[in-house]
C-alpha cells in the first residue's frame, strides 16, 4: 500500500517551497519511515538533515547529495502539482503509513490465530489490540491554546458543577470523609493505594468498588461500572470478600458455613442481593502485561461505555518487560497505567506494596518515600493514599480497631487523614474527631506482633 505519486508530491512540495512554516510543520511531524518508497524516504532524510543543519531547503543541494538519484530529485520537484497543498499530501502519506502498519500487525498475528490454540489466538488478539492502539497518525500540528479560551472552557465546567450540586464531574469513592479531602477522582487520574501487607489494601479497594458501582450515571438510571484486574486473588475470593462486606460479617464465617446460624444465612442472602446487580467485572489472571491490561480495558470500555473505574490489584504483580532494570520496568508500568486513564478517560486505582524499611523505624506510618521504586510511581500518580493500622503492630493499642487512610499526595487538592473503624476485616465510617484523638494518642513506637496475608 504505497502511493508513490503522493509521496513524491511531499518531496516535491518541500523542494519547491523551501523552509516555509508549512514545511517546518511537516518536518516536525513526519518521520522517514512514513515513506514506503525507498527513494522518497532517502530524499526526505537529506531534506530534513539540510533544514536542521543549514536552516534552508535547496533543491540543487539536495539533488547533488542524492548522487545518482539527481535526475529523480529534479523530476519530483518539477512534477509536484502544488506546494500550497504540502500539508494535505503529508497527511495522506501518514495515513497510508498507519494503514500499512496495521496490515503488518494483522499479518503478524494471523498465523497464531489460524494455526494456534484458542488460548494462543486470544493472547495474539490481546497483543494486536494493545499494539494497534499505539499506531496513530501524528497530529498535523500542535496548536497553542490562548489562556482566554481555556478560561472560558473552565468557566463552563464550573457552571456545570454548580448546577449539579453534590454530583460534580469527579468520581466519588463512597467514603464521604475521603471524598471531602480529595474532592473526588478526576476522569484521567492514576491513584496509588499503598501499604504494608495486612493493612487492608484489597479490602479498601473493594469498599471503593462498591461505593462507585452503587452510583448511577448522571441523568440516567444506569449504574457506573467497575473493572477489576485481580492478579493476587481469584474471582471466588473477590466475590467472597464482597459478600462478606455487604453482609457486615467476617470472611472467616463464610469459610465455615456449617457453623452459621439462620441470622448469618439471612445476612448472606441480603448481602448477595446488594451486589449481584452491581456492574462489576473481574479479570482473574495471574500474569498480565500492562499492554494486555490496556487492550482488555479498551475493549471493555467500548463494549461498556458506563465503565467508570479500573482497579489493578496490584502493580507489583504486573508482568515486567524482560531484561529491564526493576525501577525502569515499574516506571514503564506506572506511566502506561496513567496513559490508559487519559486515553479511556477512566480513572485507574492501582494497589502497591511498600518497602520493608517501614518496619525498621519507630513510627511506622508510611510516607511516599516508602513506595517501592518510588520515583516513577510518585511522579506518575495524581494521588497517593497510604493505609496504616496500629493494631497490625500492637493488638493492644487503643487504636487497634481503627484504620488510617492517609492522603500523602493529591495533585488537585489537599492532604490529610481519614479514619475508619476496622471491624471484621471491613472499613466502616466512624466519628472523625474521636478516632483522630485515639489514633494520635497511640502514635508511639511499637513492635509488630504478627504478620498475615494481605487483606
Amino acid at each position: 500500500m504505497i502511493n508513490f505519486e503522493v509521496e513524491s508530491s511531499v518531496i516535491g512540495g518541500l523542494l519547491i517551497s523551501g523552509l516555509t512554516q508549512d514545511a517546518s510543520d511537516v518536518l516536525a511531524t513526519m518521520e522517514p519511515e512514513f515513506f514506503g518508497s525507498g527513494f522518497c524516504r532517502r530524499t526526505y532524510e537529506v531534506i530534513r538533515k539540510q533544514a536542521k543543519a543549514r536552516g534552508l531547503i535547496d533543491v540543487l543541494m539536495v539533488a547533488e547529495e542524492m548522487g545518482d538519484q539527481f535526475s529523480n530529485v529534479m523530476e519530483a520537484a518539477k512534477n509536484c502539482p502544488s506546494a500550497a497543498n504540502l500539508k494535505g499530501y503529508a497527511k495522506m502519506v501518514m495515513d497510508l503509513h498507519c494503514r500499512r502498519k496495521m496490515i503488518e500487525l494483522m499479518d503478524s498475528v494471523r498465523g497464531q490465530i489460524e494455526h494456534g490454540t484458542v488460548d494462543a489466538a486470544t493472547e495474539a488478539m490481546d497483543q494486536f489490540l494493545a499494539k494497534a492502539s499505539e499506531i496513530r497518525a501524528p497530529q498535523d500540528e500542535i496548536r497553542p491554546v490562548h489562556l482566554k479560551e481555556i478560561a472560558e472552557d473552565y468557566a463552563q465546567m464550573l457552571e456545570k458543577r454548580v448546577q449539579n450540586g453534590d454530583e460534580s464531574d469527579t468520581l466519588k469513592t463512597g467514603i464521604p470523609d475521603l471524598d471531602d479531602i480529595t474532592g473526588g477522582i478526576n476522569p484521567v487520574d492514576l491513584v496509588i493505594v499503598a501499604a504494608r501487607p495486612g493493612m487492608g489494601k484489597t479490602e479498601l479497594a473493594l469498599r471503593i468498588t462498591k461505593g462507585v458501582a452503587s452510583q448511577t450515571i448522571r441523568g440516567t438510571s444506569q449504574k457506573k461500572g467497575v473493572l477489576i484486574f485481580s492478579m493476587e486473588m481469584d474471582s471466588q475470593q473477590i466475590i467472597e470478600r464482597q459478600i462478606a462486606g455487604a453482609a457486615s460479617m467476617p470472611v472467616s464465617s463464610l469459610r465455615n458455613p456449617a457453623k452459621m446460624d439462620q441470622e448469618d444465612w439471612t445476612k448472606v442472602t441480603v448481602g448477595m442481593g446488594r451486589i449481584v446487580d452491581l456492574d462489576v467485572w473481574v479479570v482473574d489472571a495471574s500474569k498480565l502485561t500492562v499492554e494486555q491490561i490496556r487492550a482488555i480495558s479498551g475493549r471493555h470500555k467500548r463494549a461498556n461505555p458506563n465503565l467508570s473505574l479500573i482497579l489493578v490489584d496490584y502493580l507489583g504483580l504486573i508482568e515486567k518487560p524482560k531484561a529491564e532494570r526493576n525501577d525502569l520496568a515499574i516506571g514503564h508500568i506506572s506511566a502506561s497505567l496513567k496513559a490508559m486513564a487519559k486515553d479511556l478517560r477512566t480513572p485507574v486505582i492501582s494497589l502497591s506494596q511498600l518497602s520493608r524499611d517501614v518496619e525498621k523505624r519507630p513510627n511506622k506510618r508510611p510516607t511516599n518515600a516508602d513506595l517501592r521504586d518510588s520515583g516513577s510511581v510518585e511522579q506518575d500518580a495524581d494521588a497517593i493514599i497510604m493505609l496504616y493500622r496500629d493494631g497490625v503492630y500492637n493488638e493492644n493499642s487503643p487504636a487497634a480497631n481503627y484504620a488510617e487512610i492517609i492522603v500523602t499526595k493529591n495533585r488537585f487538592g489537599k492532604l490529610g487523614t481519614v479514619y475508619q473503624l476496622f471491624k471484621d476485616g471491613h472499613f466502616l465510617d466512624t466519628d472523625q474527631a474521636m478516632a483522630a484523638n485515639i489514633c494520635q494518642q497511640s502514635n508511639q513506637p511499637a513492635q509488630r506482633r504478627f504478620k498475615g496475608a494481605d487483606v
